[in-house]
């Protein structure tokens, strides 16, 4: 079943789903302005990830739509979204966030992939192939796997078994060293993974590999003197 819109929802370029904060806050009913809302409610965000600041432009007047001005919005993912709509505690916050489920219930459900097996299945039964086309389509599909990289779910999974290593790594959210220090251990890391499995970016990794820099991602560790940062950071926090 369809469920009715109650806020646009767009894919942004890493096909996640996304909305605008000033829609949402707008939607939400929220007393307070937006740039006071989204600094308290923004804190434990992480810009690039969780959120991507966007300028928009709006008339002064719609009677002159020539004259605009230049308001500052972000781009937020439905999934962060969720926790800023339970957070703003207004009279639509639970509707907001039971659509923002029904959405990615609804996506999952239209977008649930096929095996390489049924891939192949398909093209068989639509073209009466023998066995030996079987195998050079089977051929021709793994090798257009490995050349275009990981598909959008395993590369949701790898980024998101990086997040949790190393924020752990850092002491969590709340820590000091996250705050000050996590912009650069997550360039530490990334850095690392693409010189280790020659790569420009993380989705760029072959499906053959992916285990293996799942198992890359779960072991590494953060330099020497980097660690001594995050522990000296966090000693830091305790003396405060």
């Amino acid at each position: 079943m369809k469920v009715n819109e109650l806020i646009k929802i767009t894919k942004n370029k890493n096909n996640e789903q996304v909305v605008s904060a000033r829609e949402l806050h707008k939607i939400l009913g929220v007393k307070t302005r937006f740039a006071e809302w989204w600094i308290q409610n923004s804190r434990l965000l992480i810009e690039h990830e969780d959120f991507e600041g966007v300028v928009t432009t709006t008339p002064y007047n719609p009677k002159f739509p020539d004259k605009v001005q230049q308001l500052q919005d972000y781009v937020v993912t439905a999934d962060n979204a969720k926790h800023l709509a339970m957070q703003s505690q207004t009279k639509k916050s639970r509707e907001i966030r039971d659509y923002f489920i029904a959405c990615e219930k609804e996506l999952k459900l239209q977008q649930l992939p096929m095996t390489l097996d049924q891939q192949i299945a398909a093209i068989a039964t639509g073209y009466g192939s023998v066995k030996q086309e079987l195998v050079e389509v089977q051929d021709k599909v793994t090798d257009l796997t490995e050349r275009f990289g990981l598909p959008a779910t395993n590369a949701a999974i790898l980024n998101n078994t990086r997040n949790i290593h190393i924020i752990r790594f850092l002491g969590g959210k709340d820590s000091k060293a996250y705050h000050e220090l996590g912009r650069k251990v997550f360039s530490e890391f990334g850095r690392d993974f693409k010189d280790n499995f020659g790569v420009p970016r993380y989705d760029a990794i072959p499906l053959s590999q992916y285990d293996e820099a799942i198992a890359y991602t779960k072991s590494w560790q953060p330099s020497y003197n980097t660690m001594i940062s995050i522990r000296n950071t966090n000693m830091q926090m305790e003396f405060d």
